[in-house]
């Protein structure tokens, strides 16, 4: 694992962007190009990795976003293109108030899902709506390294009014080696003609995938809201492409993609003052934070992992060892990758080395993390957790509190419930 001490000076911890410009690539995709305030180049990304922003919205604080980086690096800029979500806090602050001179604080470049500069093999991208952003990136990538692989660019969206990039990639696709575009839109307008705005009417399916592009040689790049990476990547992983010639990119919860004593009144007036006083004074009577959190640490009822700024696990108590398998020897010392699945351990760390340089997450506040975790017998378990941030007295981050529940029993009963629900609506 590498140590966040190895990250380069210029691009640790957050620094200011100014939006330099917009620019609109569909009814509902804006780009937004971002230069550094201070003058100096920005870290040095890879095509297809992602950045981290804050952003402090009127009424709702300081609100956390990752946005993939739609262009290969150039050395003076970034840019994120933006679907407006109807429920998108962070995007549509972005679609509605940013502009021009707009400062964001954001993180460094990061993730692992990106493309080989020494591609041997065909590649295959496949993206659904805006997941088609880091594809543009590699794209852009591949023709400039002017890669001598074959390269097809599949992309699927509803029609001629969600279509993003559409010229670019025509233009890139003609200056390239090997590339072929093939476009589907599920509901084209009268406007959309066939040849012309896309190629195919419909979604795009995995027997379309076997039998138009090279299955059994090819690096697959899928990326997409979850849905689309639901659709593909179980089943081509199930249908012989390699876990070595998967690679994916998603949005949203990542347990998706692998879907098989009261004080009397409870009133809005809360509880007297005096009484607080009271209870406040039970402290001197034994009731200090350290007995409180003793309690919480001996309990088994949920796990409790704290890792240091490295990810190495420092505490792990009964909870945790009943959850993971893990015995509290076996545990202390490792890094948290023995109870992440492999799949996921890059973005993880993404997200964990995000947090510890600029000391803020959002899953301390109430927000839920679902994902997958990993028992000691190599079986996949379905957790829930929120974290709290150590900090010296400096602010700088420590460590971090890992509270965690197992909710496998539960996400299998969601599971069973919704084939039951798909049955019925089949069966009707």
């Amino acid at each position: 694992m590498t140590s966040f001490d190895q990250k380069p000076a210029q691009g640790s911890g957050l620094r200011s962007f100014k939006i330099e410009s917009r620019h609109t690539e569909s009814d509902i995709i804006t780009s937004f190009v971002l230069r550094p305030a201070d003058g100096l180049p920005p870290q040095q990304h890879q095509a297809g990795q992602f950045l981290t922003m804050f952003v402090d919205i009127p009424g709702r604080g300081v609100q956390k976003h990752n946005y993939t980086i739609s262009t290969k690096p150039n050395g003076e800029t970034y840019r994120i293109s933006v679907k407006r979500e109807p429920a998108g806090l962070v995007s549509k602050w972005l679609h509605d108030h940013a502009k021009v001179g707009t400062e964001l604080a954001i993180a460094p470049a990061d993730g692992d899902f990106v493309l080989s500069a020494k591609a041997a093999r065909p590649v295959v991208m496949l993206s659904g709506g805006v997941g088609l952003t880091p594809m543009i990136a590699m794209l852009e990538q591949a023709v400039q390294d002017k890669l001598d692989v074959p390269i097809q660019f599949i992309h699927s969206t509803q029609d001629g009014s969600t279509h993003a990039f559409k010229e670019h990639v025509a233009a890139l696709a003609a200056a390239g080696k090997n590339v072929t575009v093939t476009t589907f839109y599920s509901r084209p307008r009268t406007s959309d003609l066939v040849d012309r705005d896309y190629d195919i009417k419909g979604r795009v399916g995995s027997d379309w995938l076997a039998a138009n592009t090279p299955f059994a040689d090819a690096e697959f790049y899928v990326c997409g809201p979850v849905g689309f990476l639901r659709a593909f990547v179980p089943g081509l992983a199930k249908s012989g492409v390699a876990k070595d010639r998967l690679h994916y990119e998603f949005f949203g919860q990542v347990e998706d993609l692998f879907d098989e004593g009261s004080m009397g009144s409870t009133s809005s007036q809360g509880v007297p003052s005096q009484s607080v006083a009271v209870y406040r004074a039970k402290a001197i009577d034994g009731f200090t934070r350290e007995f409180i959190g003793d309690g919480i640490l001996d309990s088994a009822a949920d796990a409790v992992v704290v890792s240091d700024y490295e990810g190495l696990i420092v505490l792990w108590n009964s909870g945790a060892e009943r959850i993971f398998g893990f015995s509290e020897g076996e545990a202390l010392g490792q890094s948290l990758d023995i109870i992440i699945p492999e799949p996921f351990r890059g973005r993880h760390w993404g997200g964990y080395r995000e947090t510890a340089e600029s000391g803020q997450s959002r899953y301390g506040a109430g927000d839920l993390l679902a994902v997958p975790g990993l028992h000691k017998d190599g079986r996949r378990i379905s957790i829930e957790f929120t974290i709290a941030l150590l900090k010296d007295e400096s602010g700088k981050v420590k460590g971090m509190v890992a509270v965690v529940r197992d909710v496998t029993k539960r996400f299998e009963e969601t599971r069973a419930l919704k084939k039951q629900l798909a049955a019925l609506q089949q069966a009707d």
